[in-house]
């Protein structure tokens, strides 16, 4: 199976930016020569990532995830690397190699494969409410108040009132069923055959960070239709619960204002992005979760959650007070008054309204308690000790019982308390000691031991072993390659995988070809970039480098030679064996005497 060749690899691996890249899925902030940001690959609360605009690398200095571009296209897009190659090459508009072949997923079923299916369907879904069975539906969204301009930019579609339209199509295009099936297009019949998914709706593309189509919302066009509104199923490219409609637009916005503005439909989206309140993203037919929480807080330091004033609203709210309790993320709630959705209110008040409501939405502990206190106070027990003493009791217990609470620190659960007390005007001690009778009631969760699966190899490796020293220096600055190898090879290095990354550096140094950069785009290495990362930042850091060589390279040799004249002097030695006794010691005195690079340097294989 042919290969992408080197040269094509590094022309894709230098015509794409680092910073670029990666702002594109987190906020990166500049801190002196590097840029710093919320690590997307554990759950980071505090900006453990560094991204190296002059190495084109990135860093994690918690969880050890780093590498290139296309270690970073592989571990959030979960990748293969010469599938991160493709789509990196795609995003530089630069054409695959005329001979190469990729390497077949069970019938163009991979990520990159599925994501051109989307792509296709969005297109067709476009064209056909460009058509005239498309026009009662174009009709629709513009009666809806979209204009011509949004419909275009957010590449609104339609669903033909027909089980296979889709289906033929693509049929004529040669685009398998199974790649239909696999993009959540097309359903199989219990008797065979397939349907279209999407029939008679009011399509809405779904991007990913990347601005890829790679799944879709329908809302149904038919009024006795059951299900309003029908998402794509999740897919190896779709994870309803772990992305957000709109982000992809409202990113920049996002992260400029610090804040993001969260709805729940496609609607309550684009028509308050048109009026101009842009920082505004819906969850997909789901509630709020973790990874949405996650998610939002690489982008913003304040979320406002924007629902509906009736009861499934103020659950949704007491459902995100308990996910946001453990994030640095100041959470509020607004309310869309009169039972209005946020896109019927944008048109009927206008975007500053809107802004109005955004900026005097109370904070999400205020809003639960107002809400609560408000049913009490309608059932007529809100001078009643007791019943307030009971409404405190349950207030507290939903902040207890999250799972949230129980991953913040002392600490931080004292703030909280200090600032639930404030606002219940409670003594903040008695509130301290109350919830932490009821925290004493909870069942405490299993620890969790498990490190992250990209944690990188040499967070258990040994810091100032020398051979790793060497290495650190050589990645950091490769024109002391040829010092280093007059002295050593990579068979002085006994770890199997500093081993590794040694023989390569050597048959790149060996070459003239040494660098970084070089060793990033080798595909065998890919899954050593994390190693190959932190050890030219631990290089770089150090400094001092032909010193810390010389000295590293002086400890490989020595400890090598004791470690054979340890040897022959556990065995039984003869007399010839002194004579090799004598030789090694004598070599041991002569390299702690010897200047650092006169020795010959070594051939290796």
């Amino acid at each position: 199976m042919a290969r992408l060749p080197q040269h094509f690899i590094q022309q894709v691996q230098q015509a794409t930016d680092i910073v670029e890249l990666v702002s594109q899925y987190v906020a990166v902030t500049k801190k002196g020569r590097e840029f710093v940001a919320l690590c997307p690959f554990h759950d980071d609360h505090k900006p453990s990532m560094c991204v190296v605009p002059a190495k084109q690398i990135f860093h994690c200095f918690v969880c050890g995830a780093g590498g290139s571009v296309f270690r970073w296209i592989e571990l959030y897009e979960k990748l293969n690397f010469p599938e991160a190659v493709r789509a990196l090459a795609e995003r530089a508009n630069i054409p695959l190699p005329t001979d190469y072949a990729p390497e077949p997923v069970a019938a163009g079923l991979s990520k990159g494969d599925l994501v051109g299916v989307a792509e296709w369907a969005a297109g067709f879904f476009q064209q056909q409410l460009a058509s005239p069975g498309g026009a009662e539906t174009l009709a629709y969204a513009r009666g809806r108040g979209l204009s011509d301009e949004s419909i275009k930019r957010f590449s609104l579609g339609y669903a033909p009132d027909s089980w296979d339209a889709l289906l033929n199509q693509a049929r004529r295009e040669r685009i398998s069923e199974e790649q239909l099936v696999a993009a959540g297009l097309v359903r199989r019949r219990e008797a065979g055959g397939c349907y279209d998914y999407f029939r008679n709706r009011l399509m809405f593309p779904i991007h990913d960070l990347g601005g890829r189509v790679v799944a879709f919302g329908g809302r149904a066009m038919a009024k006795d239709e059951r299900a309003k509104y029908l998402n794509s199923p999740d897919t190896s490219m779709f994870d309803k619960s772990s992305l957000a409609y709109g982000l992809n637009f409202a990113r920049d916005a996002i992260v400029k204002r610090k804040q993001a503005v969260v709805v729940e439909g496609y609607l309550d989206v684009l028509l308050p992005t048109q009026a101009g309140v842009d920082n505004i993203v819906a969850t997909l037919g789901t509630a709020l979760t973790e990874r949405h929480v996650r998610l939002l807080g690489r982008y913003a330091q304040e979320v406002v959650v924007l629902f509906d004033a009736d009861a499934a609203g103020a659950a949704a709210a007491e459902r995100a007070l308990q996910l946001f309790i453990a994030q640095k993320l100041h959470v509020r709630v607004a309310t869309i008054p009169a039972g209005k959705d946020p896109c019927d209110f944008v048109l009927a008040h206008g975007p500053d309204a809107l802004r109005e409501l955004i900026d005097q939405a109370p904070d999400a502990l205020q809003y639960v308690w107002q809400e609560r206190y408000r049913a009490l106070g309608e059932a007529g027990a809100a001078d009643n000790p007791t019943r307030r003493n009971e409404l405190i009791e349950d207030f507290l217990q939903l902040i207890v019982t999250s799972e949230s609470f129980g991953a913040i620190d002392v600490v931080q659960q004292q703030s909280l308390a200090q600032h639930i007390a404030h606002m219940l005007n409670v003594p903040a001690i008695d509130l301290q000691q109350q919830m932490r009778r009821l925290r004493r009631t909870q069942p405490r969760p299993r620890a969790n031991n498990q490190t992250p699966a990209h944690r990188s190899a040499t967070a258990q490796g040994v810091h100032g072993d020398p051979q790793r020293e060497i290495l650190e220096v050589l990645l950091d600055e490769p024109g002391l390659f040829d010092d280093a190898a007059e002295r050593i090879d990579p068979d002085h290095f006994t770890d199997a995988m500093l081993q590794t990354i040694a023989r390569w550096v050597w048959q790149l140094g060996l070459a003239g070809k040494l660098s970084l950069e070089e060793l990033l785009a080798t595909e065998e290495l890919t899954s050593l970039q994390p190693v190959l990362v932190e050890m030219s930042l631990a290089g770089q850091r150090r400094g001092n480098h032909e010193q810390t060589l010389r000295d590293a390279v002086g400890l490989v040799l020595q400890r090598e030679a004791q470690a054979k004249l340890k040897q022959l002097k556990a065995e039984s030695v003869s007399g010839s064996d002194d004579e090799k006794l004598r030789a090694i010691q004598q070599k041991l005195i002569q390299d702690q005497n010897a200047g650092p690079w006169r020795s010959r340097r070594p051939k290796i294989d």
